[in-house]
Order: structure tokens, then C-alpha cells, then sequence
């Protein structure tokens, strides 16, 4: 398992603080497991997450800067698909579409036809 953009970032703040998992998930009203789950991506993260990790690490004197990376992270995590459950060859097709999208801007003209069938 690897954490989200939001779980890599949330974790170093603690750390830079020596704050706990269980303070953060107090703070934002969840239990500890639930707070590891959307820092891995297990659970789905939304805006509310989010805007309560922020008043936390606000409260424990976070610069503005870091609270702004932050919720980058977190709009970041929440654009991310999850692709534990789907099979390796799922996922290696997800992966090389983005990979294209990326390069290009727009996906290959095949996928482009499918998508305009579909409709």
C-alpha cells in the first residue's frame, strides 16, 4: 500500500509537530483506522476531510504555505482512481491512458472514436 498525495503530506506535518494519528483523527472527529484508510486511499476522501485536516494543523501553528500544500494534496488524492481491486492488466491499461493523456493532452484518437460511439 502507498499513501495518497493527502496521507505523504498530512504524515509529515505530524511528524515536523510529533503530533499522532489518533490526535489528527480526534481532532477531525473520525477514529484512527478511518484517518489511516483515506491517507492510503482505502476510504474515499472528500472536501470535509479535508477542511478539518486543515483547522487541525491550523490550530498546531501551521504556516499558510503548508496548509495550501496541504489541501493541493487533498484535491490531488480526491482526482486519483483507485485501482487496488482492479486486475494487473486493468491497471496497466488505466495507467498507459493516463500516461498518453499526459503527453499529449488528449487521449489517442482510437479511445477518442470509442468515447464519441459510446454516446
Amino acid at each position: 500500500m502507498r499513501l495518497n498525495e493527502f496521507g505523504k503530506k498530512a504524515r509529515l506535518l505530524r511528524m515536523e509537530l510529533d503530533l499522532s494519528l489518533k490526535e489528527q483523527a480526534e481532532a477531525m472527529l473520525i477514529s484512527s483506522a478511518h484517518l489511516s484508510a483515506l491517507e492510503y486511499g482505502d476510504k474515499k476522501l472528500n472536501e470535509g476531510h479535508i477542511d478539518m485536516a486543515v483547522r487541525f494543523f491550523e490550530r498546531a501553528g501551521v504556516p499558510k504555505n503548508e496548509l495550501a500544500a496541504l489541501r493541493d494534496a487533498g484535491a490531488k488524492s480526491i482526482e486519483s482512481i483507485n485501482t487496488k481491486d482492479m486486475s494487473a492488466d486493468a491497471r496497466a491499461m488505466v495507467y498507459a491512458f493516463a500516461r498518453k493523456l499526459q503527453e499529449n493532452g488528449k487521449p489517442p484518437t482510437g479511445i477518442e472514436n470509442w468515447l464519441k460511439d459510446r454516446k
